[in-house]
C-alpha cells in the first residue's frame, strides 16, 4: 500500500531544502515526503502522483498555472510571508487558485515546530483524507514496562521519567501516566490540548487516524514522549483492562513505538491484569515496618485472586536514599542492563 504523500514546494531553496529536512526528522508520520523548488515541477509530479497534503510558501501559489483542486491537491498549508499579514480562514477570493481544499494559514518565519503542528491540526480535522498515515506493519511486539507499588509517595513517577530517558536511547518510547491529579504538567511546563481519556477514545473510534491524534496530542521532553494524564480519579476508573491494552497494541502496530512505560495507581479498572500484561513490572519497597506490611498486604491480595505469577515476576526494588537527579538516572541504567531490558 503506497504512503500518503506530502509535498512541499518554495521556490526559496535553502528554505525548501531546511524544513524538508525538518519534517523528515520531526513529523513522526508515515508521509512520502517530496520537496520542490519550482511549480512546475510540483504540476508534473501531481499530474502523476497524488498528493494529500501540500504545504506551500504563498508566493509559489501565484506560480501555479493550474489551481489546487484541479491538480487533485485537497489539503494545503500556505506559509504566509508578510510578517503583517491577517488571514480568516478559508476566506479565498472566488476562482483563486487554492479555492475547493481544506487550507490553513501559518507565517512561514515562524518556527519550524509550529509548522509541524499546524500540519497535524489539518490532518485531524480532514481525517478521511489521511486514512493510511501513520500506518506500519510490524511483527515485533514493543516492551511495556509497568511500575506499581501499594506505597505513596515512594518516587515511581520520578523512577518512570529517568527509566523513559533512558529507554529512549535505545529505541522509540512513550510514558502513560495514571496518577490522580498527577505532577507530570507541572513538572513538563506543558499545557496539553487532550490527554489519556482522548487517546482512549481514538483508539476505540478513529483506529484507522490514532496517529495523526497521538501526535498531536503527546509531549516530548528528554528524548521521550507521554501523554497527558487524567485530570481527576473518576476519569481514571473508567480506564479498564481492555481499553488500556487495545490503545498500547495500536502504539506499537501504528506507531512504530518500542517502548511503553505505564506509571500505574490503584484506579485503573482491571489493575492487576494490566500488571500481568506488561513485560516487566517493577515494584518500589520501602523502608520501615508501614511500609513492609503495605507490600506483604498487597502480595496476599494477588495471591488470593490468583495472581501468583506477579508476585514470583515482578521486580522489587528499593531506591537510593536522598538519590538526586544523576545518581536517579545511573540507578535506572543500572536497573534496565541488570533485568536486559537494554543492552549495550
Amino acid at each position: 500500500m503506497n504512503r500518503p504523500v506530502l509535498a512541499i514546494c518554495d521556490t526559496e531553496s535553502r528554505y525548501c531544502g531546511r524544513l524538508d529536512e525538518y519534517l523528515r526528522k520531526n513529523l513522526n508520520l508515515s508521509f512520502d515526503i517530496h520537496a520542490f523548488t519550482q511549480t512546475e515541477s510540483l504540476e508534473d509530479f501531481a499530474d502523476k502522483t497524488p498528493v494529500s497534503l501540500l504545504v506551500i510558501a504563498e508566493s509559489a501559489i501565484t506560480g501555479l498555472k493550474r489551481k489546487l483542486s484541479e491538480m487533485g491537491v485537497k489539503n494545503v498549508l500556505i506559509l504566509d510571508e508578510e510578517l503583517s499579514i491577517v488571514r480568516e480562514d478559508d476566506a479565498f477570493d472566488e476562482g483563486s487558485t487554492y479555492d475547493e481544499v481544506n487550507s490553513e494559514h501559518i507565517s512561514k518565519f515562524r518556527s519550524a515546530g509550529e509548522i509541524v503542528y499546524h500540519i497535524l491540526d489539518l490532518c485531524s480535522k480532514n481525517p478521511n483524507d489521511f486514512e493510511r498515515v501513520g500506518v506500519r506493519t510490524s511483527d515485533r511486539k514493543g516492551t511495556v514496562i509497568g511500575l506499581y507499588s501499594p506505597l505513596a509517595r515512594c518516587g515511581q513517577t520520578a523512577l518512570c521519567i529517568k527509566l523513559c530517558e533512558e529507554l529512549s536511547r535505545h529505541g522509540k518510547t512513550i510514558l502513560l501516566n495514571f496518577d490522580n491529579y498527577s505532577p507530570l504538567p507541572m513538572l513538563f511546563g506543558n499545557e496539553a490540548e487532550g490527554d489519556i481519556t482522548d487517546i482512549l477514545y481514538y483508539s476505540e473510534c478513529e483506529k484507522s487516524r490514532f496517529c495523526i491524534y497521538l501526535e498531536k496530542i503527546k509531549q516530548s521532553i528528554g528524548g521521550y514522549d507521554y501523554v497527558p494524564p487524567a485530570a481527576t480519579a473518576m476519569q481514571i476508573k473508567e480506564i479498564d483492562y481492555e481499553k488500556l491494552k487495545n490503545l498500547v497494541n495500536l502504539i506499537f502496530s501504528e506507531c512504530g513505538y518500542e517502548y511503553v512505560v505505564l506509571d500505574l495507581s490503584d484506579l485503573p479498572e482491571g489493575l492487576f491484569d494490566i500488571l500481568r500484561y506488561c513485560d516487566k513490572v517493577f515494584t518500589i519497597t520501602g523502608n520501615n515496618m508501614a511500609d513492609t506490611y503495605k507490600l506483604r498486604r498487597y502480595e496476599e491480595v494477588l495471591t488470593q485472586n490468583g495472581y501468583e505469577d506477579l508476585c514470583a515476576g515482578g521486580v522489587k526494588i528499593s531506591l537510593p536514599e536522598d538519590a538526586g537527579d544523576k545518581e536517579l538516572s545511573v540507578y535506572a541504567k543500572d536497573l534496565l542492563h541488570t533485568e536486559a531490558l537494554i543492552s549495550g
